[in-house]
């Protein structure tokens, strides 16, 4: 074979190689692109609103947490964490309180709710007696998907104590860290596929 057939075949091996190198790379960047964009969530979009109230049960003697769907998105509350934070007048020498509720959290056993006693439930449950009673498996945090028009109650003052992370239930507990009436309670709603924020507001105990 002559020099100049040599010189020849030389190029096109090159231009070749250089095709299958820029195949190669293509395809890895559409490939990571691919997970990358796969793998994103889209956040829901909600109108929610977060209430506290310190006259709430049947005899009106009981601090509950009620949160409000006003319009959007449909939620399973399996994807919700509920965070809150609370910190204590400085007389009673407590620290930041923070509370943590998602749907793997235990039940609060023994509420007395409607004048039942619930064996266990599972707060923020759903407050709609069409779907079910506080307790029952349709109604508990991280069964059911929060829909516009729905509220989510903690029932009463065990229940609230759960989401906020320390005891409320009498009115020694709550002196003991300086919570009543005009209590400020930060509150955030994350949605856990796409770790974005529904609710982030201070909460005024009414």
């Amino acid at each position: 074979m002559s020099s100049e057939t040599y010189d020849a075949v030389s190029p096109v091996i090159g231009v070749m190689l250089m095709l299958v190198v820029t195949i190669i790379i293509a395809a890895f960047v559409s490939a990571f692109a691919g997970d990358a964009f796969g793998n994103t969530e889209t956040t829901p979009s909600a109108a929610i609103d977060v209430k506290m109230i310190s006259d709430g049960g049947d005899h009106r003697d009981q601090y509950v947490m009620l949160i409000e769907h006003h319009g959007g998105s449909s939620i399973p509350t399996s994807d919700l964490r509920i965070l809150s934070y609370y910190t204590p007048p400085a007389s009673t020498q407590k620290t930041m309180q923070r509370g943590e509720v998602t749907s793997s959290t235990a039940g609060v056993k023994g509420m007395i709710i409607h004048g039942e006693e619930v064996a266990s439930v599972k707060v923020p449950y759903l407050n709609d007696v069409a779907c079910g009673k506080p307790g029952d498996a349709e109604t508990n945090f991280g069964e059911y998907t929060f829909a516009s028009g729905d509220v989510m109650s903690t029932g009463g003052s065990a229940g609230t104590g759960m989401v906020l992370g320390f005891e409320i239930t009498t009115a020694e507990e709550r002196e003991k860290f300086g919570f009543g009436r005009g209590s400020a309670v930060d509150v955030e709603i994350i949605h856990l596929p796409s770790q974005k924020s529904l609710f982030s507001g201070r909460v005024i105990v009414q």
